[in-house]
């Protein structure tokens, strides 16, 4: 049986200023490797369900669905195939819980956690962070700060994580929002990742496609 550790889920940050401004590589997208829309059952992607039903993902309804209690930490779901550089796109809402509970997709990923996040908070904020070993919490490489371009509440959110060589780039409904540079991990799995505040969270993850990316010249 797989093991799950958990990370302690840090509390949504007051906004704060944008990053660092990042050289922005020219990025050229290659095939599309995998795509995702959950119509059929699929066991490319994990499902489990903790004791007492602190936790659990499954395949339902179209969509992977998951759900954590709150303060609990966060949990993810993964893809089995190692990647390198990718873009990872997906559809997510939240379906049930209060706003500020955050969620999203990771790459380069591996089964203790660790690896980067791209995630949303239902209050309308966003953060890029990385998962480390012997790190309590997340680290932010963007800190959580709110945006226009995500929608609150249970709408529906597009997002589109990049990670290319050192580079790491997030869109969300279209729209370019953050970007950083980091080159601790250098290939892993992709995922969806889930955390709650207060009271449980449940989140759908649908239409996920990943594709080839490269940096384009020199």
């Amino acid at each position: 049986m797989r093991k799950y550790c958990w990370l302690i889920f840090t509390l949504l940050a007051s906004c704060s200023g944008l990053q660092d401004k990042v050289r922005t590589p020219l990025i050229g997208f290659g095939d599309i490797e995998a795509e995702y829309h959950f119509d059929t059952p699929t066991t490319a992607w994990d499902t489990f369900r903790l004791p007492d039903d602190a936790a659990f993902f499954s395949v339902s309804d179209g969509a992977l669905n998951g759900a954590v209690l709150g303060d609990r930490g966060y949990i993810w779901s993964l893809h089995s195939v190692n990647y390198s550089d990718l873009s990872i796109k997906a559809t997510l809402q939240q379906t049930r819980g209060i706003e500020g509970n955050g969620f999203g997709v990771m790459c380069r990923a591996d089964a203790e956690g660790n690896g980067y996040y791209f995630v949303l908070s239902s209050a309308g904020q966003f953060a890029i962070l990385k998962a480390v070993s012997g790190t309590p919490d997340p680290i932010q490489l963007v800190k959580w700060q709110g945006s226009g371009a995500v929608k609150k509440g249970d709408a529906i959110n597009s997002i589109e994580a990049i990670c290319l060589e050192d580079y790491l780039s997030f869109t969300v409904n279209g729209v370019f929002i953050a970007e950083a540079r980091d080159d601790s991990f250098k290939s892993g799995q992709t995922g969806v990742v889930l955390g709650a505040v207060d009271e449980t969270a449940w989140v759908r993850f649908d239409d996920i496609i990943i594709r080839n990316v490269r940096v384009i010249g020199g």
